[in-house]
């Protein structure tokens, strides 16, 4: 008797690690073994699952509906099995999340601990990256972004408001004059995020209801916000970030705003998944987390953004870590 789900399992096998005989070794079958129940298999669907060549191995059009049905088959046949053998339902399976460097290193990074710690037979595939990647590209489920989102298929759940910040460190200004409209921008080093091919390099200011922009020039530019931050730190620069990224280092006094009545456009900070499909157990629970977990964290955030910052408040108001009595999601 042909055994379907073990057949599904093989089959996922081969895809997610690319090659027959690296998934033979993991299931404990030779390769011999493995092409005769792959080509039992693509003689029972009468058609190729697999493109095959000398150096690569990927799926069909129709490999790929089997291996992304299998994926949710084989969870919920697997989820079915520790009900019936523990008596409980646990969530179960990996998670494929990608964020910002830098919100990933300070926040996301201590969101994954206390859901795992409340989910312990869940994996998470944290991936960061400034970029921002399709769901496919990067394999993610789950995405973490800055900024209004464009019109698209992903479903968007809030996670609070952002606005970025002008910094720079206390060292930086005992050497240059401070700004005092952003006007003076131009006479600064600024330290400027790249994202693929473009710089963000025009940086966005309100005052007195009228926008402005500025377009900022510097001798240190990277895609990597972390270093970026770095850089502003060792007092080599003037940044614009996020407020959830600066509000540690200004806490610590290794960062000051500046412009502070010059205020940035707030931007939405959103968990976004991808729309047109019903979400594993797993993923849903997380994106639900994530929101009661960043609720509890926002509203110094959504001070910050919707008001003039000054360096005491933003001392006083912005937390650095989660507050120990933080409540579970519903």
């Amino acid at each position: 008797m042909v055994d379907r789900l073990q057949d599904m399992r093989l089959f996922r096998l081969v895809v997610q690690t690319g090659s027959l005989s690296t998934a033979g070794r993991q299931m404990g079958l030779s390769p011999a073994a493995m092409s005769g129940r792959l080509k039992a298999m693509e003689e029972f669907y009468g058609l190729r699952l697999l493109k095959r060549n000398t150096r690569s191995l990927s799926p069909t059009a129709e490999g790929q509906l089997l291996f992304e049905n299998a994926l949710k088959i084989l969870e919920e046949v697997d989820a079915l099995d520790n009900i019936i053998k523990n008596g409980h339902s646990d969530l179960l399976g990996t998670i494929g999340l990608t964020c910002p460097t830098d919100l990933g290193r300070q926040w996301v990074s201590q969101l994954v601990d206390a859901f795992i710690g409340e989910n312990p037979h869940v994996s998470i595939r944290l991936f960061f990256t400034d970029r921002i990647l399709d769901f496919v590209e990067s394999g993610s489920d789950i995405a973490i972004r800055f900024g209004d989102l464009p019109d698209s298929s992903l479903i968007a759940r809030s996670l609070g408001v952002d606005r970025p910040m002008v910094c720079c460190s206390p060292e930086y200004l005992q050497r240059h004059p401070k700004p005092l409209v952003p006007e003076d921008l131009h006479q600064h080093n600024c330290l400027v995020q790249l994202r693929a091919d473009f710089a963000l390099d025009r940086w966005k200011f309100m005052h007195n209801g009228l926008s402005s922009t500025i377009q900022v020039k510097g001798n240190r530019l990277a895609n990597d916000g972390f270093t970026l931050r770095q850089w502003a730190v060792q007092g080599l620069g003037i940044i614009w970030k996020s407020v959830w990224e600066v509000a540690d280092d200004i806490q610590a006094q290794r960062l000051v705003p500046l412009l502070e009545d010059y205020q940035c456009a707030t931007t939405g900070f959103h968990v976004l998944t991808e729309g047109g499909k019903k979400l594993p157990a797993r993923v849903k629970s997380f994106v639900d987390f994530a929101v009661q977990y960043f609720k509890n964290l926002d509203m110094p955030a959504r001070h910050l953004a919707c008001a003039p910052i000054r360096t005491q408040h933003a001392m006083t108001l912005m937390p650095t870590a989660p507050p120990a009595d933080r409540p579970s999601p519903a």
